[in-house]
């Protein structure tokens, strides 16, 4: 009787997990279980979903590394921390830290730092202008206009947002 019982709560449990990851996971080349690469004769579109905190991530390869980054539209750059910025192959010296922003977390100085490819999916956009900031300053990459203004478009559609190149 017990194992039934437990049997029928994996069951129940499946049911209701299944539907979230199917909807997850889109496609056989996906780079990433929130994103999905549209193949298609036109244009390169890459497809993100809406996270838990309402937030746009992407995995992407920055430089040929993988980095996860959050989709912000507020942000004038691309802005990486310098612990991926060493690891994508910048490197930089504590005296090249000489610009200042202010952020939502208040005034923090910045580098200027150029990564040659960023890659979402099928996307890939060259010479991309980058802030980096101390590791102190941000947690996790910021996918800025620097990036955006070079696709053909971003649009949003309830909790989907869409890259076109």
């Amino acid at each position: 009787m017990n194992q039934i019982v437990v049997i029928a709560a994996a069951v129940v449990g499946f049911a209701i997990a299944a539907p979230k990851l199917m909807n997850v996971y889109q496609g056989d080349n996906a780079e990433s279980i929130n994103s999905v690469s549209v193949k298609s004769n036109g244009p390169q579109t890459a497809i993100g979903y809406r996270n838990a905190g309402g937030q746009f991530d992407f995995n992407s390869s920055m430089n040929g590394l993988h980095v996860q980054v959050l989709v912000d539209t507020g942000a004038s750059s691309v802005t990486i921390n310098r612990s991926t910025a060493r690891r994508i192959g910048i490197e930089l010296d504590d005296r090249d830290f000489n610009n200042f922003a202010d952020t939502a977390n208040g005034r923090t100085s910045f580098a200027r730092a150029t990564i040659d490819e960023i890659r979402i999916n099928g996307i890939v956009v060259r010479n991309v202008r980058t802030a980096v900031l101390k590791d102190t300053s941000l947690n996790k990459a910021l996918l800025g206009m620097t990036f955006l203004n070079k696709l053909k478009k971003f649009e949003f559609q309830g909790n989907q947002l869409k890259l076109i190149q």
